[in-house]
């Protein structure tokens, strides 16, 4: 065979795993995104069919009704407890069989319906039937719409023990529950660094930024070195994860683009790196954040709006946080936050957080609510808690 076209070239077993787990699991959020159905392998054999609310088409639904099996709603715990249901954990219920998409699209929260005076409609659950805890490869579904950036609702389908030919010649992607939960907790080992450049930026005309991809993922993070920080001493750091409204637009619904802003005057002063993670929405995706707002517009505060939507309180992961910044060498830091759980991440990670300097934006009248449920609720320190 011409070596230009030879096989993969032959890598340790745990790398090619690795590499091939990635690979489907890639693909299969692909699919989902896309609106097709895929397959998931559990751990005992049997195989899922799942798809999305979100993308779900009336043609798509028509298909999966015709196959003849149990077809069941998959929701989290927060969106069950959303919709009336006293749950432990993620569920699945019988699916309506007259249901149609905008029903389940009401049902998961991807539209969002008003009722009088502009309260929020909860549509009715208890017609479902008794709900049933999720399996774990039902749990593996649920983690591959979140890392779509997908509302975290799904259409599935127990199918049993189906041979590969058979899942072939649907034209069904496969992916594994074993997969999906490998590349979940390792996907941020594959950070790879790509390029970099000399950026002059207002703040401070001496900066570089690195640009960072997940070779497991489709998201790419960046490093903003500002000035020339000293790696002999803790190295002033900021985790600031994206978000476009407030860092681009300058929304006032949030203190992210004004916290953005003193970040980086404060690592101008002194040197430092501001690490931007594309975290949109605090792990949900653009999408979710904006549905958020609109609940957030008829009362509910910021936690409350995502647990609506089916996520938690924050769904993101700093890994990705503390690979760079040993890719950096940067292993001994004082860290820019008023959230505990960033200084917890990065010490699990093995990152010496030795101070915290507080970063505080004075409130507004359109962000004084946010902030007052990140302080009340998700434990973000107040402007006269003292520095760690």
């Amino acid at each position: 065979m011409n070596a230009l076209i030879s096989p993969t070239p032959t890598l340790p077993a745990q790398d090619l795993a690795s590499e091939r787990a990635a690979i489907r699991v890639d693909r299969a959020q692909t699919e989902l995104k896309h609106g097709r159905a895929l397959a998931l392998r559990s751990a005992a054999g049997p195989v899922l069919l799942a798809a999305t609310i979100e993308t779900l088409s009336p043609s798509r639904l028509t298909w999966l009704r015709g196959l003849g099996v149990p077809l069941r709603l998959l929701f989290t715990a927060e969106r069950a407890t959303a919709l009336g249901l006293t749950v432990a954990g993620s569920v699945s219920l019988p699916l309506p069989t007259d249901a149609d998409v905008e029903t389940l699209q009401a049902l998961g929260a991807i539209t969002l319906e008003f009722g009088p005076a502009g309260r929020a409609k909860r549509p009715e659950a208890a017609a479902l039937g008794t709900p049933e805890p999720a399996t774990p490869v039902m749990l593996s579904a649920l983690t591959l719409a979140k890392r779509a950036r997908l509302i975290p609702a799904l259409v599935v389908a127990e199918l049993g023990e189906v041979s590969d030919a058979t899942l072939d010649a649907a034209q069904l992607e496969v992916v594994s529950e074993a997969e999906v939960t490998q590349v979940r907790e390792q996907g941020h080992l594959s950070l790879r660094r790509v390029s970099d450049a000399h950026v002059p930026i207002d703040a401070h005309d001496d900066c570089t930024l690195v640009l960072f991809r997940e070779l497991n993922g489709d998201a790419e993070h960046v490093a903003i070195l500002v000035g020339q920080p000293d790696l002999s001493q803790p190295v002033p750091v900021r985790l600031h994860s994206s978000c476009l409204t407030g860092d681009l637009l300058g929304s006032l619904r949030c203190d992210c683009g004004d916290q953005l802003q003193r970040a980086i005057a404060h690592l101008a002063e002194r040197g430092g790196v501001l690490l931007y993670l594309a975290q949109e929405g605090r792990g949900t995706g653009l999408g979710s954040k904006l549905r958020a707002y609109r609940l957030q517009d008829i009362g509910l505060d910021t936690i409350d709006a995502d647990h609506y939507l089916g996520f938690r309180a924050d769904e993101r992961d700093f890994q990705a946080a503390v690979a760079m910044l040993k890719a950096l060498d940067i292993t001994r830091i004082q860290l820019l936050t008023n959230n505990p759980r960033k200084i917890e991440a990065l010490r699990r990670g093995g990152i010496d957080v030795v101070d915290r300097i507080a970063l505080h934006a004075p409130p507004t009248a359109h962000n004084a609510r946010y902030l007052a449920t990140k302080r009340e609720r998700a434990g973000h320190l107040k402007p006269d808690d003292e520095q760690e």
